[in-house]
């Protein structure tokens, strides 16, 4: 999976939010404020990452645990996929 282009990260009073782009902005209501795994997360995303390589990319820079890591990339992943943020 890979981000696409419709969404981008503004930096607001010193929180980082997703918000949708051009014609997405009529289609989606709200914002994704990011805590710092997301973001991470949304960094990896520039690249092409299996939920494997995410997680394992997640255990290594927060140092947590594998469970931990995956739950939260799997949650990241889907509440992007509403937005159509991800490319298979």
């Amino acid at each position: 999976m890979k981000r696409n282009n419709d969404l981008q990260i503004l930096n607001i009073g010193g929180q980082d939010i997703l918000v949708p782009l051009g014609a997405k902005v009529a289609d989606l209501n709200g914002i994704i404020v990011l805590n710092p795994t997301g973001r991470y997360i949304w960094e990896l995303l520039a690249e092409s990452h299996s939920e494997d390589d995410l997680t394992a990319a997640v255990v290594d820079y927060f140092d947590v645990e594998t469970e931990r890591a995956r739950s939260d990339v799997q949650a990241f992943v889907a509440e992007i996929a509403k937005w159509e943020g991800i490319e298979a």
